[in-house]
């Protein structure tokens, strides 16, 4: 059931070791051997996997969600092949696919998440390696300050999320998404909550009106 997440954190350790072990290999390397991993992960995602949960319902296998991650991970390919002549004279070649997988590997985890908190942690998980990305092109000005951007919204939309996810576990007392259904309240406390996790989703998808941040974050 976790084929697609293991397959992907396989491939990030096979990574670090390659960069650990770094004897000067060339940009054309490093790119002929990450796409050919990147090819054989798509490969096997596209497997058929079957559904069901593990650890207590937190994670979930389900045939539209493996949908969504292969379409995912063949994005991420094509990322990759895309940007050939950009990487081979990229500094840090290595950082930038570990930044990328660990991005993929966290929206893996926020797809399948059964629970509020896994939902949570995924998203941070993508964030991050996402915001160091946005500063990837550590000489230029505008590349700083799109991660700058880009990590004072994801913080203050954290915080907003986090404590509509409080609110909702004190007017609940689950974080279950299952069992959030069944609960659903019409007091104050639950609404807020409601509001207060719409609002930070709001933030990181950059949906109107909480879309200001995201011209200046993809110009840089």
């Amino acid at each position: 059931m976790m084929k697609n997440e293991l397959m992907l954190v396989a491939i990030i350790v096979i990574l670090l070791i390659m960069k650990v072990a770094d004897n000067g290999k060339s940009n054309s390397m490093w790119i002929g051997v990450i796409n050919v991993l990147l090819i054989v992960n798509c490969i096997v995602d596209w497997l058929p996997v079957r559904e069901g949960e593990l650890f207590g319902g937190v994670f979930k296998s389900y045939d539209l969600g493996n949908f969504g991650k292969n379409l995912l991970s063949t994005g991420v390919l094509l990322i990759s092949l895309f940007s050939v002549d950009w990487l081979k004279r990229c500094e840090h070649i290595a950082e930038f696919y570990l930044l990328m997988l660990s991005t993929l590997l966290g929206m893996f985890f926020m797809i399948s998440s059964g629970n509020l908190l896994i939902f949570y942690l995924a998203l941070e998980l993508s964030s991050i390696p996402l915001a160091a990305l946005c500063n990837f092109g550590l000489a230029e000005r505008k590349s700083g300050e799109a991660a700058m951007k880009m990590i004072m919204s994801s913080a203050f939309s954290s915080c907003i999320m986090l404590m509509g996810i409080s609110f909702l576990y004190g007017a609940s007392g689950t974080l279950s998404f299952d069992a959030l259904t069944i609960v659903v309240q019409e007091t104050p406390l639950y609404i807020m909550g409601f509001v207060l996790l719409f609002v930070g989703v709001a933030f990181k998808l950059s949906v109107v009106p909480f879309h200001l941040w995201t011209a200046d974050v993809y110009e840089g």
